[in-house]
C-alpha cells in the first residue's frame, strides 16, 4: 500500500480501534411486524436509556446477532422471521448469546426457548415475581409492591391489557400471573440464555406513562408504586447477570445514591405571603429549590389578583438562587376537562387572555393561554427563560404536552410518580396517547407532597405525614432513584415538616431543583459511549466533548474494583479527569468531584420563636458592630439606639419586615462616641433591651 493510502486506511480503522462493537443490541421489529406506532421501540429504548446502558438499534437479525445480548422490541409472530433468520437466532443462542423477547408466538422457535404452548387473553390483573430465583436479576425487588405488581383494576374494568401465558417444555419460571399461569421465564439453550416475557414493552412502559393502564396504580401519591420500574430493574438485572463487567450511567447525580428535588407551588395568597420565608430558609441552608408561580392577575371566584404588586418578590426569590417556573395563570380545577378547556392557539398575552372561574366552571381558559402567558410574564420578571410547567391541582390536560413542546419548554412536572408508576423521568407523548408523537418534553414526576387524598395534612398530624414522606423516599432511595417533593408554602408547620425530611436524608443524598436535575438528566440521555478492556485496564469512550459533559454525570463500572486503571476519553479522544470511588460490593463509580453542602446550617424550631438576639462584638470599639437575631417567620423589626440618659441617638431599622432566618444589622450607621448605649429591638410584639459598649 502506498504511503498516501495509509492515512485514509488508519482513519477508517479508528472507529473500530476506539469504539468497539456494543454488547447490547435492540432488535427493532416495528417494520417487520407492520406496527403502526413505535411504542414498543420507544419502551425498549426507555428501559436501556433510563438504566444507563449503551446499545445499538438494528432491524436486521444478521447484524443483531453480532452482539452479546439482544433485546427484541415486539411480538415474535409466526410471520416475523424467515427460516434463515430463525437459524441465525438459534445459532446466536447456541454459541452463548442472551436474548430477551416478549410475546413469543412462533411455534418454530418454541423448542429453542423452552415453550410447549401459549395462551393470550386480557383478563389477567397482576404479576408475581419469583424473586428468589436469582439474586442479580431481582436484586432490587425487596418490597412487596415490587414482588407483585398490578396490571389493572378488576373492580373498574372487565378487561385489562393483553397478556400471554406460557406452558414450558423446559426452563425456570421468573413470574406468574394471579391465575398462577407463567408470565415470564428463563431457558438455557446450549451455551445461551433466553428470557421470555408475556407482556409487551409498550404495555408495561408506555401505557402507564400516558395513563391508559386500566387504573393499574395502587395509590396516587406519598407512597410507592413501581409497577413500571420493576421491568427496568429486571432487564437491568439480566444484563448485569450475563454481562457482569458492563458499564452504565448512574441514575443519580455524581456519586450520590439519590437526590431530593424540592419544589413549591405558589398558587394562593397565603403562599404569596409566606414563600419568601421558605426561600430564605433554603438559601441560608445552601438549598436551591424550584418555585412554580401562578401568575393569577385576574380577580375571580377562585382567588383575588395575587400577581400584580408581587413582581419584586418573584425577582427577589430568583436572586436568592432559586429556580422560578410556571404554575399556570388561572389555576382552575377543571383545566383537564377538554370540553371546557380547549387547547387553543399561540399568540396569547396578558392583554388578550382573560381566564375566569365563576365558582363552578371556567370560561376563557385555554392550554396555550395558561402555559404561554405565565411563561412570558415570569420570563419578563426574572430575565431568564422559563423551562418547566406544572398545572394547578396536577390536572393533566390531554393536550398539555403538545403545548409545552410547541413552546419549546424542555420540562414538565405534572404527573404523580405513583400515578404513572415510575420514579424515572421520561419523554412525553402528545395527546396523552400511546399513538401520540414522542416529544422532547422530559416529564419529572412528583413523588411526595403535602397533598394527601385522605386525612389531609394539618398542624395536628403533620409529623405522621413526614413519616409517610420518609418511607416513600427511602423506597426510591433503595433503588438509586430520586424523589420530587412538592410543598405549598402556606404554613409554618409545612416548612418544619420539610426540614424534618431534610434532616432525615442520608449523607449520600443531594438536594436539587427541577432545572438542575432536568438538565443533568437531559445530558445523561444524550451521552453515549463504548468500552474496551485490555488486561486490567478499562477504557470508556464518550460521544461528547469534555465541555459538553454535565458536572453531575457519572458512570458505574460493573466489577470495576478488579481494574487497575479506568480511563475515560471524550469525543476528541482527550482524557477526562474523573474521580474514582468504590461502589456497592464489587463495582466502581467514575464521577466529577462533588461536595454535599451543609443543609442544616440554620435550623428552625417546631414552634415559631425569636432567638439569639445579641450584639457582637460587644464591646465593639472601631470594629463593625452588628445586632444579630434569628426569626422563625416573617416579622416586622424596629431597632433604636438610646444613650444612657434615654435620648434617642439613631434608628438603624424602622418597621421593616425580615424573612425567616438569621439576620445581622449594622450598627455603624450610628455615629456615636465611646460609652454605653441601650439598643431597643422590637420584633413583632416582643421587645429586647441590650447594653452596647463602644470603646
Amino acid at each position: 500500500m502506498s504511503r498516501s493510502g495509509v492515512l485514509p486506511f488508519i482513519l477508517l480503522l479508528l472507529p473500530l480501534l476506539f469504539f468497539p462493537q456494543k454488547e447490547i443490541c435492540v432488535l427493532d421489529l416495528t417494520v417487520k411486524n407492520a406496527e403502526t406506532t413505535e411504542g414498543n421501540l420507544y419502551s425498549a429504548e426507555h428501559i436501556l436509556k433510563s438504566t444507563g446502558f449503551t446499545y445499538t438499534v438494528e432491524s436486521s437479525v444478521n447484524n443483531a446477532v453480532k452482539s452479546k445480548m439482544i433485546l427484541v422490541t415486539s411480538n415474535i409472530e409466526t410471520t416475523t422471521f424467515v427460516q434463515a433468520e430463525r437459524d441465525s437466532i438459534v445459532s446466536f443462542l447456541a454459541r452463548g448469546g442472551t436474548m430477551i423477547v416478549t410475546n413469543l408466538k412462533d411455534p418454530l422457535l418454541f423448542s429453542y426457548f423452552g415453550v410447549s404452548s401459549t395462551l393470550f387473553n386480557n383478563s389477567r390483573y397482576a404479576i408475581k415475581f419469583k424473586t428468589n430465583y436469582n439474586d442479580t436479576i431481582f436484586k432490587l425487588f425487596d418490597d412487596p409492591f415490587e414482588k407483585e405488581i398490578s396490571l389493572g383494576n378488576a373492580a373498574s374494568f372487565s378487561v385489562a391489557m393483553g397478556t400471554r401465558a406460557y406452558t414450558l417444555s423446559g426452563g425456570d419460571t421468573l413470574a406468574v400471573y394471579e391465575t398462577n399461569e407463567i408470565a415470564a421465564f428463563h431457558n438455557r439453550y446450549v451455551k445461551g440464555h433466553a428470557y421470555v416475557l408475556g407482556t409487551q414493552f409498550k404495555d408495561v412502559i408506555l401505557r402507564p406513562q400516558v395513563k391508559q393502564d386500566y387504573y393499574a396504580n395502587r395509590s396516587y401519591s406519598n407512597s410507592f408504586e413501581p409497577g413500571q420500574d420493576v421491568y427496568l430493574f429486571m432487564i437491568s438485572g439480566i444484563i448485569k447477570r450475563h454481562l457482569p463487567y458492563s458499564v452504565w450511567k448512574h441514575t443519580s447525580p455524581c456519586n450520590f445514591r439519590s437526590s431530593l428535588i424540592v419544589t413549591h407551588d405558589v398558587d394562593a395568597t397565603t403562599a404569596i405571603d409566606m414563600w419568601d420565608d421558605y426561600a430564605n430558609y433554603e438559601r441560608v441552608n445552601n438549598i436551591s429549590s424550584t418555585y412554580l408561580v401562578t401568575t393569577h392577575y385576574v380577580h375571580d371566584k377562585l382567588a383575588k389578583n395575587f400577581f400584580d404588586g408581587y413582581e419584586d418578590d418573584i425577582d427577589r426569590v430568583k436572586k436568592m438562587g432559586h429556580d422560578i417556573q410556571s404554575h399556570s395563570v388561572s389555576h382552575v380545577p377543571d383545566f383537564d376537562i377538554e370540553s371546557i378547556v380547549p387547547m387553543g392557539s399561540p399568540g396569547n398575552t396578558r392583554q388578550n387572555y382573560q381566564p375566569y372561574y365563576n365558582g363552578a366552571v371556567s370560561t376563557g381558559v385555554t392550554v396555550f393561554g395558561e402555559v404561554e402567558v405565565s411563561k412570558n410574564l415570569l420570563k419578563e420578571i426574572t430575565k431568564t427563560d422559563v423551562t418547566c410547567f406544572r398545572p394547578g391541582y396536577l390536572a393533566f390536560h390531554n393536550q398539555l404536552i403538545n403545548v409545552i413542546d410547541s413552546l419549546k419548554m424542555p420540562f414538565s412536572s405534572s404527573h404523580s410518580a405513583n400515578n404513572v408508576m415510575t420514579n424515572f423521568p421520561f419523554f412525553s407523548h402528545t395527546d396523552l396517547n400511546m399513538s401520540g408523537r414522542l416529544t422532547k418534553v422530559l416529564e419529572i414526576p412528583n413523588h411526595i407532597s403535602d397533598v394527601f387524598s385522605s386525612d389531609v395534612m394539618s398542624e395536628e398530624n403533620y409529623l405522621q405525614k413526614v413519616e409517610a414522606w420518609k418511607t416513600a423516599f427511602s423506597k426510591a432511595y433503595n433503588n438509586d432513584l430520586s424523589s420530587v417533593l412538592l410543598v405549598h408554602p402556606t404554613r409554618y408547620y409545612k416548612l418544619y415538616a420539610q426540614q424534618l425530611l431534610i434532616q432525615y436524608l442520608p449523607q449520600d443524598v443531594i438536594i436539587s431543583n427541577i432545572s438542575e436535575y432536568g438538565n443533568y438528566w437531559l445530558n445523561r440521555n444524550e451521552i453515549d459511549f463504548t468500552t474496551s478492556v485490555n488486561a486490567d485496564t478499562l477504557k470508556i469512550y464518550l460521544n461528547k466533548k469534555r465541555s459538553q459533559l454535565n458536572p453531575f454525570l457519572s458512570f458505574v463500572a460493573g466489577g470495576g474494583k478488579k481494574y487497575h486503571n479506568i480511563k475515560i476519553y471524550d469525543s476528541d479522544h482527550v482524557p477526562v479527569d474523573f474521580a474514582r470511588s468504590d461502589w456497592k460490593t464489587n463495582d466502581a463509580i467514575l464521577h466529577f468531584s462533588c461536595t454535599r453542602p451543609d443543609y442544616g446550617k440554620y435550623l428552625i424550631t417546631q414552634n415559631p420563636q425569636i432567638s439569639n438576639v445579641n450584639i457582637y462584638p460587644n464591646p465593639s470599639g472601631k470594629l463593625n458592630p452588628k445586632v444579630h437575631f434569628d426569626l422563625m417567620n416573617e416579622t416586622p423589626v424596629t431597632i433604636s439606639v438610646y444613650d444612657m440618659k434615654g435620648k434617642l441617638v439613631c434608628v438603624p431599622v424602622q418597621q421593616k419586615d425580615f424573612n425567616l432566618g438569621p439576620h445581622d444589622v449594622d450598627l455603624n450607621v450610628c455615629s456615636v462616641s465611646g460609652g454605653m448605649y441601650i439598643v431597643k429591638i422590637k420584633i413583632d410584639e416582643e421587645t429586647f433591651f441590650l447594653k452596647w459598649i463602644v470603646e
